[in-house]
């Protein structure tokens, strides 16, 4: 009997210690996953940027590039941007962001090319493939392209205190300022692609300036809509797999996004450039550097303030519950 008991006193004593071996092990082998999944996303990124490089030497050297080298482009930044959100966000999170994203870009896109608004008149060609509702089925995909690239760039500034506010200030300031950054993109973009065709402008539904003949009404549609997708998309994911509170993100890797921003800039820039698009180029360059350096810059004194408040608020809420017990 004391045998016994001398042996469940050593198991006892040698518990914790194995707890935290297994703990270890667990952790280990989550962090080989993590690297693995990170890799994954680099060699998307690096994918995509080998793509790139060699459009945009089609366009400097003037050599052709075929339409199946620019469909594999857009279909290089989509698998990158899909891998990015499942990592940095998991699987639930990264498929409910892409499901509002491309649900309201697609209504949206109904709603402009049947009535003009929110955007201006305009219709679809046929280069971009198979249509529903008179908008190509590629398109919602590349709402949730920029709506994420830019929403990743901005969320990747945050404090870590800050991931788990459900403040709707704070996540007000997240959809204006990832908006900002998907209208300055837009301003390279879509003078580009309407030059070659894509899509052809017929009118506003206000009369207002043009940008190399794009209303200034879609820009305006554009800076309401990515608004929009963010808020939603915000207070869809903030309660998914959450043990504590809201949470914003599962993990970090923005640096990413940034870089694929940056090389939509140079895309842009160039493209622009072949095509005489000087103002557009200028515009451009300046709003999506401008995204960049607040992003980086603006949103952490953001995130400092709102992390404060979160932490006076948590603070009063474990004395209230303290004084109740």
């Amino acid at each position: 009997m004391r045998q016994n008991l001398f042996q469940t006193i050593s198991l006892q004593k040698n518990l914790p210690g194995a707890i935290r071996g297994q703990e270890s092990m667990q952790s280990q082998k989550g962090g080989r996953v993590r690297g693995a999944s990170r890799l994954l996303v680099h060699i998307l990124l690096g994918i995509y940027a080998a793509v790139l490089g060699y459009v945009l030497l089609g366009l400097i050297f003037k050599f052709n590039v075929s339409a199946d080298i620019f469909f594999g482009l857009s279909f290089a930044l989509l698998f990158f941007t899909l891998g990015q959100s499942i990592y940095e966000l998991g699987i639930k999170k990264a498929i409910s962001f892409l499901f509002i994203t491309g649900a309201i870009g697609f209504l949206a896109e109904v709603l402009g090319t049947n009535s003009g608004f929110p955007f201006g008149k305009y219709y679809y060609t046929d280069f971009l493939g198979e249509k529903f509702l008179g908008v190509p089925v590629v398109v919602p995909l590349v709402w949730f392209v920029i709506a994420y690239l830019c929403f990743s760039i901005v969320v990747g500034n945050l404090g870590v205190e800050s991931r788990k506010s459900s403040d709707w200030r704070f996540f007000a300031k997240i959809a204006l300022l990832s908006a900002f950054g998907a209208v300055a993109w837009d301003f390279m973009i879509d003078p580009m692609f309407s030059s070659y065709g894509y899509w052809v402008w017929t009118g506003q539904f206000i009369p207002l300036p043009e940008l190399e003949g794009i209303p200034l009404t879609n820009f305006v549609g554009w800076f309401v809509l990515i608004t929009l997708m963010i808020l939603v998309s915000l207070y869809a994911i903030r309660g998914i797999n959450s043990e504590n509170g809201p949470s914003l993100r599962v993990r970090r890797n923005n640096l990413d996004s940034v870089i694929a921003y940056v090389l939509l800039l140079i895309d842009g820039a160039i493209a622009n450039y072949s095509l005489g698009n000087y103002a557009v180029i200028g515009l451009g360059l300046i709003s999506m550097l401008a995204f960049l350096l607040i992003s980086s810059h603006g949103i952490r004194y953001m995130s400092r303030k709102d992390a404060e408040t979160l932490r006076i608020a948590d603070e009063s809420k474990s004395k209230m519950l303290g004084t109740s017990e």
